[in-house]
């Protein structure tokens, strides 16, 4: 129950936020009825992963990402991919294995001093999203934002001119733009590139979360890590 009151608190918030995010208002009423009945029937459990939860190792396949159980726990160092960026953690590195000196490659996923990376595989994405590809590969992005939604950000290839993006905050970018959300799925175990607002309002519908109005055009990284971070903010707690 302490969960649905704050679900309502951030649908509110959400309807109240900017214009451009509100809660649609045919929408709200009859969806407030409806979870308040199912909660005050049976409070639905969903899955959720806490910053931490995953012991440092490398996961080769979604099956140890979801069981939280590395395939290995070969000891690895991380360079970061911006020779500029003096982040000891960055959110994008290459690994390499200590022992080897050689490049890590093929696995999904690396725990790493507390903290979670992930590359993207076709393999594990939406069907929707199979013909996208990082415009870096073998790249690891570390996670963000954790809860019901495992969350990072990856730069997709010819997308975006990255002249286009020199001089620009990457928050303010356009969610059609070249970073795009990712959420790992922990129902679906699959990886759900949230591409546009059809797409982010597709994926919201399927897990029971009211969708909201945007515009593709306007609705920009910065709002999609705020809505994420509200969604999974109960689940940390």
């Amino acid at each position: 129950m302490e969960r649905f009151f704050h679900d309502l608190t951030l649908y509110a918030s959400l309807f109240n936020l900017k214009p451009k995010i509100h809660l649609m208002k045919s929408f709200f009423l009859p969806f407030f009825f409806l979870v308040f009945n199912l909660a005050t029937s049976q409070e639905v459990e969903n899955k959720f992963i806490r910053k931490g939860d995953f012991p440092e190792g490398i996961y080769m396949k979604i099956e140890d990402v979801l069981n939280k159980k590395p395939s290995s726990t070969e000891e690895v160092y991380l360079k970061t991919t911006d020779k500029n960026d003096t982040v000891n953690l960055p959110e994008k590195a290459f690994f390499y294995f200590k022992q080897k000196d050689k490049k890590v490659l093929y696995p999904l996923a690396i725990s790493y001093k507390g903290e979670m990376y992930f590359q993207t595989y076709r393999k594990y994405t939406n069907k929707k999203d199979k013909g996208y590809d990082p415009d870096q590969y073998s790249r690891f992005c570390k996670v963000t934002n954790y809860g019901r939604f495992i969350y990072f950000e990856e730069n997709m290839r010819g997308l975006w001119s990255k002249a286009l993006l020199v001089n620009l905050n990457p928050a303010t970018y356009s969610i059609k733009g070249k970073i795009k959300g990712i959420v790992l799925d922990l129902d679906n175990g699959e990886f759900n590139m949230l591409r546009d607002c059809e797409d982010l309002n597709d994926f919201l519908i399927k897990h029971n979360i009211p969708e909201i109005q945007c515009d593709s055009e306007k609705f920009t990284i910065g709002e999609l890590r705020a809505l994420i971070d509200e969604i999974n903010k109960p689940y940390r707690q």
